[in-house]
């Protein structure tokens, strides 16, 4: 790989990340809304690098003709000899391995990864872990359920309901109709389908699993999204050692994919 190849490579690396990140949000499918800013800046640092290198190399050989036409071929191969002492290596390439730094282009104009799924649901242990036991109370919760009206339907993230229904002592999702939105995943046995939704601290590869068994009606179809409306499962015994969490469904309607899939 020489230096024109190394500039252009920089420049088509700058591209895939623009491309992923100001006319799309494909970006989303991989890193948190956050890591936007920072992915475009480096798309337009590698962008103008790789052309001022580009520009820099032919330059750099017009430049050369030019000497060589100057000072004659003689000339010439007398100073390539005396400067020239490297014994015909060019330092100016780059070893055969800088190729695959353009994997990540096809993976982005080509291949264009989707958000994890139901495959990375089904992938994972079968039971979700629970979150480390609380101290206290204070803090917990940010989904506003307490403050909302008696009847009224409370949206909630899954991450949310989770939470609420492996900690909260108090049991203040009983007996609440909720909203909750997140993809299908058929369940393992058979019986039943989970509504699912992955949530990360900062790119796909840390995701966990929040799911919800829902047994009601017809098992949709994997990876469709849908939000339901309904009610927890009240379990028997002690909230830290349920394993599955249930929803009963009152109310479901296909919708789109968010564009952010994660929470």
């Amino acid at each position: 790989m020489n230096r024109i190849a190394q500039g252009l490579v920089l420049v088509l690396l700058g591209a895939a990340a623009l491309t992923a990140t100001v006319p799309t949000n494909m970006y989303l499918n991989w890193v948190k809304p956050a890591f936007g800013p920072f992915l475009i800046a480096a798309g337009v640092t590698m962008a103008v690098l790789g052309v001022w290198l580009v520009i820099a190399e032919l330059r750099g050989e017009a430049e050369e003709h030019a000497h060589h036409a100057h000072t004659g071929d003689d000339e010439a191969v007398a100073e390539a000899y005396v400067h020239g002492g490297d014994h015909g290596h060019d330092h100016s390439r780059a070893p055969r391995v800088a190729w695959l730094l353009l994997l990540p282009v096809l993976a982005v104009f080509v291949v264009a990864p989707p958000a994890l799924g139901s495959y990375a649901v089904q992938s994972t242990a079968s039971e979700s872990a629970a979150p480390p036991r609380p101290e206290g109370r204070s803090g917990q919760f940010d989904d506003g359920l307490e403050e909302a009206a008696e009847g009224e339907v409370v949206p909630l993230e899954l991450r949310q309901f989770v939470m609420r229904a492996w900690i909260d002592e108090d049991r203040a999702l009983a007996g609440r109709t909720v909203e909750l939105t997140g993809f299908a995943v058929p369940a393992d046995d058979g019986e039943g389908w989970y509504l699912a939704r992955l949530q990360m601290a900062c790119c796909a590869a840390d995701a966990v699993v929040n799911k919800v068994l829902i047994t009601d009606g017809a098992v949709p179809e994997a990876d469709s999204w849908w939000t339901v409306r309904g009610t927890w499962v009240e379990p028997e015994g002690e909230l830290y050692d349920v394993n599955e969490h249930r929803f009963t469904v009152t109310e479901l309607e296909e919708v789109t994919d968010p564009p952010d899939p994660y929470e």
